[in-house]
């Protein structure tokens, strides 16, 4: 993991505040972090865009000149998508996508969308946090956020091992996915529950657990509140999330993807993904833990089948709530 202090640095630039509660629990919004030493993305984006022109003819684009995007307010949670009471949005998504767009040449607007065939062409250009297959006749373009289920410890010492976990307290929010997907392993781990991840991450601070096991984005997005709290491994496989074109649309597949490459090499991916991850590298193989036995008594079938995902609510000013993490 990168420096702690410059994942403290690149957390606080963010606008809104995100709590991370169950269900409908109401807890305190994130707050405290220190103001941002470093450029936020519009101005980065700002620094690059000088003299664009649009690399997509109109007959490409659904409105003249706009890069308009499709965002799942019901399904995607924070950080990498916001949305607050007033219905503004912010988060990994919303940044990307500006980027995105600016490198296009194109000015950017946000819809909500609910299904992707239906949407894409008719009221959006793109569509944000797309798996591949997840759509018929939709190109995957770029691989820019991961979801997996993981461990966060006090202290960094690098991807956790079996034994590192055996009986060890971790900590939970009662009743999430994350609670499931444990229970279906054969790991022997004494769990402590809480109503929301900020008194779990308070907690894990303090000594009083030995780990918190979530979202790997919203931990990530909590870690970076403290000096010393750590991403230390995936429990399970991540899957990884793309941006959404009509594969019919060519000409548009072809400059969403130049536009991603070329965020990915001049930094400002990065400088997007550190905002809302803070240092938690790209999740994959390498940093999953290995040989978690398997569960010898009777598991559910679907970890995430007893309790859904549920959509992001306003619980108050700069605040929102995501359950089930």
């Amino acid at each position: 993991m990168k420096s702690r202090v410059a994942s403290r640095a690149v957390a606080a630039g963010i606008a809104t505040f995100v709590s991370f509660s169950l269900c409908a629990c109401s807890v305190p919004s994130i707050s405290g972090l220190p103001k941002a030493s470093y450029p936020s993305v519009a101005e980065a984006t700002a620094s690059l865009s000088s003299g664009k022109t649009a690399t997509v003819d109109d007959s490409a684009l659904v409105s003249p000149g706009t890069l308009t995007v499709g965002v799942r307010t019901g399904a995607v949670s924070a950080p990498v998508l916001v949305e607050t009471q007033d219905g503004s949005l912010s988060g990994l998504d919303v940044d990307l996508a500006s980027a995105i767009a600016d490198e296009m040449g194109l000015k950017v607007r946000f819809v909500s969308v609910a299904t992707v065939n239906d949407s894409l062409g008719k009221t959006c250009d793109i569509v944000m946090d797309l798996s591949d297959g997840e759509a018929s006749s939709v190109k995957v373009v770029g691989t820019y956020a991961e979801s997996a289920t993981a461990f966060f410890h006090k202290g960094d010492t690098g991807i956790a091992k079996v034994g590192d976990l055996s009986s060890k307290t971790v900590g939970l929010q009662d009743g999430s996915m994350s609670q499931k997907a444990l229970e279906s392993t054969g790991l022997v781990m004494s769990e402590k529950t809480y109503s929301n991840l900020n008194d779990a991450f308070t907690a894990l601070e303090g000594g009083q657990i030995d780990y918190v096991l979530c979202d790997a984005c919203s931990g990530a997005y909590l870690a970076c509140r403290y000096d010393d709290i750590a991403f230390v491994g995936t429990l399970d496989a991540a899957k990884t999330y793309g941006i959404g074109v009509s594969s019919s649309n060519t000409q548009l597949v072809d400059a969403a993807q130049s536009a991603y490459d070329s965020l990915s090499s001049n930094g400002l991916y990065d400088l997007v993904r550190s905002r809302w991850l803070g240092g938690m590298a790209q999740l994959g193989t390498q940093n999953q833990i290995q040989d978690v036995p398997e569960s010898s008594g009777d598991t559910p079938s679907d970890a995430s089948s007893s309790t859904s995902q549920a959509s992001l609510t306003s619980v108050g000013t700069g605040a929102v709530s995501v359950a089930n993490l």
